[in-house]
């Protein structure tokens, strides 16, 4: 046999035995990521209870359509501890499953969201700020029910001021990693979904919108919380996230 052949079938060898190993440490990783999204087995409704009888939740009804929601002082400032779930138009259920609104509210456009109509990419400077002048003004409702309002970033900044670590917003439940949820904000990864109409990230990640622009006409600023951190920072408003609402002082 030549020796040329030799060479070369011990390199395709090699070869065949490096891409095996490297299939099976992608195989390896990829398991133990889907090992770390069923890590968590506490039950929404366990959970719940738990928060339910550590908190001193109060109660608040919807007029609009009876929904009824959990809230909670923190600091000076009284929350709810649901996400909203009034149905408006740019309003979209999370992960694309209706059944998921229940839990984890519905999923705005942030117009949607400020209670304010899509604007034409045409329109000008002027009509964009004498359509979105009132946003500024104290406790602006929104989509918000009587009485209550869209935060502003002051107001998630007053809030983060109380955490002592990042998952002290997170629930117990859904999330891979439990959060401590020690303020009993109670906040559930429901993702968010892009202007394209992807739906991303639920179950592991979830975007509450400020009232307040960021950079010009497209962007708004959102709080974001993932299991490794949270922030404040400007995203297009034609995606759709979460709503908190805070209750007008």
């Amino acid at each position: 046999m030549p020796i040329s052949f030799i060479a070369f079938l011990i390199i395709g060898i090699i070869i065949i035995a490096a891409g095996a190993f490297l299939m099976g440490a992608r195989i390896s990783k990829a398991a133990q990521k889907e090992a770390s999204k069923k890590a968590n087995q506490i039950p929404y409704a366990q959970s719940l209870a738990e928060n339910t009888a550590k908190f001193n939740y109060g109660s608040f009804t919807d007029a609009r359509d009876g929904e009824t929601y959990r809230t909670v002082q923190i600091g000076n400032q009284v929350w709810m501890a649901e996400n909203l779930r009034f149905q408006a138009e740019g309003s979209f259920p999370p992960n694309n499953q209706e059944e998921n609104v229940k839990e984890y509210g519905r999923l705005y456009t942030w117009h949607s969201a400020l209670g304010l109509p899509e604007e034409p990419a045409e329109d000008s400077t002027a009509s964009h700020l004498d359509l979105t002048k009132h946003v500024h003004e104290k406790n602006y409702q929104g989509i918000a029910p009587e009485g209550w309002h869209i935060p502003s970033n002051k107001e998630w900044e007053e809030l983060l001021a109380q955490l002592k670590a990042d998952e002290d917003l997170r629930s117990a439940c859904e999330w891979r990693k439990p959060g401590k949820d020690s303020l009993g904000f109670f906040a559930l990864p429901a993702g968010y979904r892009f202007g394209n109409g992807s739906f991303l990230h639920f179950g592991d990640r979830t975007r509450f919108w400020s009232k307040d622009k960021y950079c010009g006409r497209a962007n708004a600023y959102r709080l974001s919380i993932t299991e490794e951190s949270m922030d404040i920072e400007g995203v297009y408003r034609s995606d759709a996230v979460s709503v908190r609402c805070i209750k007008n002082t």
